[in-house]
């Protein structure tokens, strides 16, 4: 368990919690209308059946109250962002791998421990409405949110609000096929951006090219008997090291080109980037650096594109707890 301690003083009905929720971690914490984070709490997530995840979740909320000072009568509501599909309108989780969770009714489990109002959302949402609300998006109305990690996707916010698409399933960027005939998805197809350029795809090319005979700093984490990670591989090319340095290129120029794509659908006034991936410096600065050589390329993308157009998250460790609040604090987003 980790708390972190700050009290607050606040009118009643004023304040929200959000709720992180992962296959590893909970984490909740205390949020006033600017997006001020008190109290913020992290447990270990219980995954051995979906009770006991809840009273995880419970706990953190009480415990969140309790470390930021305030009484449960500041709070008007608390959000909570959990991976997989979600049934927004009834709360209900539909599918989460992480959780081992299938049709879990935790709006009306939680308002039944809490006595509180409960939001749940699918947690890449969350995070864009997050952005949208409390981060680089703040003031905006048309934004898109890339997450770069484990995984690819993106969210959109058109006119102030979260567009889903027909089928909820706007902003999958992640499983576009890039390159015909590339490498598995987990999605099933071949070639997807995600199957490119996020974290274990990093790690896989340099595996691979490893295995192949190329030459190398990485091979010295195979000798050890580690596992290549992607972490290894930006370490090793911000080092200079030529096939590390290549990889990075090549992801830098898909996510470019994803960026791109993305602009010229949806002509956003800001293209935020969020997630572990977006994080490394070596990266991010490929990354930037083909967004602009597109813009000199192309004469219609030329007039989406500014020099803060691609920006970082602020949120940082408090993107997943204020992504979760945004459900309570601005629900007329969702």
């Amino acid at each position: 368990m980790d708390i972190q301690t700050s009290v607050v003083a606040h009118d009643p009905g004023s304040l929200v919690i959000g709720v992180d929720v992962g296959g590893t971690k909970i984490a909740a914490g205390v949020v006033d209308a600017l997006g001020q984070v008190y109290g913020r709490v992290q447990f270990s997530t219980d995954t051995s059946r979906p009770e006991a995840t809840l009273r995880t979740v419970a706990h953190a909320v009480r415990s969140a109250i309790q470390a930021a000072g305030v009484s449960p009568a500041h709070i008007r509501g608390v959000g909570l962002g959990i991976p997989g599909k979600v049934d927004v309108e009834n709360g209900v989780s539909v599918f989460a791998v992480n959780l081992g969770w299938r049709d879990v009714p935790i709006k009306r489990q939680l308002e039944a421990d809490l006595a509180v109002p409960c939001r749940v959302e699918n947690d890449v949402n969350a995070a864009a409405l997050g952005e949208y609300l409390y981060g680089v998006g703040r003031g905006t109305a048309n934004l898109v949110y890339l997450i770069l990690g484990t995984g690819i996707a993106a969210r959109v916010m058109i006119s102030g609000q979260l567009y889903r698409g027909t089928n909820g399933l706007a902003g999958e960027i992640g499983h576009a096929i890039f390159v015909a005939d590339g490498p598995p998805c987990r999605c099933g197809a071949q070639g997807c951006l995600e199957a490119l350029a996020a974290g274990p795809a990093l790690a896989r090319s340099a595996r691979d090219a490893v295995a192949s005979g190329s030459p190398s700093s990485l091979q010295e984490v195979l000798n050890r008997g580690s596992e290549l990670t992607a972490e290894h591989v930006c370490q090793a090319a911000s080092q200079g090291d030529g096939l590390a340095m290549r990889i990075i290129t090549e992801a830098g120029e898909h996510i470019a080109h994803a960026i791109y794509l993305l602009s010229l659908s949806f002509d956003p006034q800001v293209v935020v980037l969020g997630g572990g991936l977006a994080q490394v410096e070596i990266l991010m600065d490929a990354v930037q650096a083909r967004v602009a050589r597109k813009a000199e390329q192309s004469p219609i993308f030329r007039d989406i594109y500014h020099a803060q157009l691609v920006r970082l998250t602020g949120l940082k460790q408090d993107a997943g707890i204020l992504g979760a609040a945004a459900l309570v604090a601005s629900p007329e987003t969702i």
